[in-house]
């Protein structure tokens, strides 16, 4: 069976290490499909946004977007003349023009819409800014122009999606989109057209907390809508039926959720998770998975498992010494570069905890200054400037990382990148993951870690809590995870990892490097993830027929 054409719309994606377009893994796993489906040649066309503004606001590079985006092969749309392709959406009583940056790998395309053009006013032009806007009814405008633009993007290069797939709530108004086209072009009703399409929508949720989406009050919504929607026969009505809440908001995540025939999660804990706090769901797993070409080291070769111990030992203290030059480089911190090394590396936000590797100073700098098992620890990540309390916690890791007392055993490093988590990933010996049980929607950055030989020490949330954990590392337990954190490195993790052979290597340490690899090898790639979405999501129409909505 050939495999469907499928758009997918995401609004970020972390596609290259110099364009800072994202805000965190939802951008690293969008990216890790696209680089997957060009792999395997699919007719799979991703959507995105262009922002011309940073995200982090750790950008060392100057460059503008748009001399980034040609140096790393993205070119502008142009039609069959030759000139620069266009697309209009209307915004309020606006219209806002987009142009298309494109990438191809093979018939795989990635397509960044921009507004950032001469013939916008400055206020439509700074659509395209920054990623997720504090201002809701910015993002709302954001999401319009993903949404609507993409669409006709797509049209105007002439390419017809059998499948949208919908990244999160951010991009439900591509669903809606395409509900309008055929409600225009059949002269139906807003509900029938609604059944027509749904067939050929799908979504993935990546979190239940109410930050996967935006929230705003009616007349926000119908100030911005409503031209659009009687532009193509329809009301603000029809659209408060299938996006209101009970609470009388708008939530583009609740219209992600009615539009499409399907929906999945990205980890079983996740489905659970939701089904919990939403009984109503219907969603279905497909756990995420890694771009294997992307964050496994290159001195691993074509088949790490094959190597003997001395060699894969070998190979793996060069990518740590290589973490260590990363950080003396960007801090002047010198680490041992023969102490069992912790890395903790991921956004900061209070759900992931990066506070419980710092709440007892003495019990830290016991484990950093042990004669003879010290451990040193390395962390790395950025708050959302928005949240107030992510922002309080990294000034808390940061304020850490300078104390005396951790010299050269405590690193903090400030720019949180793809270039910095590659590096990260392949040099860590072990991955520690703290977050709130349930939260974790899949926690990608694991599966990188041990693609590369890290052992885990997490807590059983996300993709972990699919797997046997003994083989692969340790379980930080629901209860007093904070004191259980140093006392299982202080009587497990660090006595293992000192423990050699008459060779000098860490026999049992290396056992279970090769069981981490060995398992997400097998189980967690982007292949396999992409492979799950054509054969699981991506159903062919005769499946999706059968759908009935309660």
């Amino acid at each position: 069976m050939n495999k469907p054409t499928v758009a997918y719309f995401s609004a970020e994606y972390a596609i290259a290490d110099d364009m800072p377009i994202y805000a965190g893994g939802l951008g690293v796993l969008a990216a890790d499909m696209v680089l997957e489906a060009g792999t395997q040649d699919c007719e799979f066309y991703a959507v995105g946004l262009v922002y011309h503004l940073a995200f982090t606001g750790d950008d060392p590079d100057q460059r503008p977007m748009t001399e980034r985006l040609a140096s790393d092969g993205f070119q502008v749309a142009r039609d069959s003349a030759g000139k620069r392709l266009l697309a209009e959406v209307l915004v309020a009583d606006r219209t806002v023009a987009l142009q298309a940056w494109v990438k191809r790998w093979g018939r795989t395309q990635l397509i960044l819409l921009d507004t950032n053009l001469s013939q916008n006013a400055p206020a439509d032009r700074a659509i395209c800014d920054r990623l997720y806007a504090a201002d809701p009814q910015l993002q709302l405008a954001q999401e319009m122009c993903l949404g609507f633009g993409g669409v006709r993007v797509l049209e105007l290069l002439g390419l017809t999606p059998e499948v949208y797939h919908l990244n999160e709530g951010h991009t439900a108004m591509a669903g809606l989109a395409v509900v309008l086209r055929e409600q225009r072009e059949r002269g139906e009703g807003f509900a029938a057209a609604v059944a027509t399409v749904r067939p050929r929508l799908v979504g993935t949720k990546h979190t239940i907390l109410a930050g996967a989406g935006i929230l705003l009050d009616w007349g926000s919504v119908a100030h911005q809508l409503e031209p659009t929607l009687a532009a193509h026969g329809a009301s603000i009505d029809d659209l408060r039926a299938m996006a209101g809440l009970p609470t009388g908001d708008y939530s583009d995540t609740k219209l992600l959720i009615e539009l499409t025939r399907l929906v999945n999660g990205v980890s079983e804990i996740h489905v659970a998770e939701e089904l919990e706090a939403h009984p109503q769901s219907r969603l279905i797993t497909i756990t995420n998975g890694v771009f294997q070409g992307r964050w496994a080291a290159a001195n691993w070769g074509d088949d790490p498992l094959a190597l003997d111990d001395d060699e894969l030992w070998m190979r793996h203290t060069e990518n740590r010494r290589r973490l260590f030059t990363l950080i003396r480089e960007q801090t002047g911190v010198e680490l041992d570069s023969d102490a069992l090394t912790v890395v903790w590396s991921r956004r900061m936000a209070a759900y992931k905890r990066p506070d419980l590797l710092v709440s007892d100073m003495k019990r830290l700098a016991g484990l950093a200054h042990d004669p003879e098992r010290p451990v040193q620890f390395v962390v790395s990540g950025r708050a959302n400037p928005a949240d107030a309390v992510g922002v309080e916690l990294m000034q808390r890791v940061i304020a850490t990382s300078k104390q005396a007392r951790l010299a050269g055993r405590f690193a903090y490093v400030p720019r949180f990148n793809p270039v910095t988590a590659k590096i990260m990933v392949r040099g860590a010996d072990v991955w520690l993951n703290t977050p709130i049980r349930g939260y974790e929607a899949c926690g990608t950055s694991g599966m990188k870690a041990s693609m590369n030989g890290a052992l885990q020490f997490s807590t059983s949330d996300g993709w972990l809590d699919e797997v046997k954990i003994g083989p692969i590392g340790w379980r930080l337990p629901v209860d007093n995870p904070a004191a259980e954190l140093y006392a299982r490195l202080e009587q497990e993790i660090a006595p293992l990892f000192y423990e050699r052979g008459e060779d000098g290597l860490p026999h049992a340490w290396i056992r279970m490097m090769r069981a981490n690899m060995k398992l997400v090898l097998e189980r967690f790639t982007a292949k396999r993830m992409l492979d799950d979405y054509y054969a699981k999501l991506y159903e062919p129409e005769e499946s999706a027929k059968s759908d009935v909505r309660e």
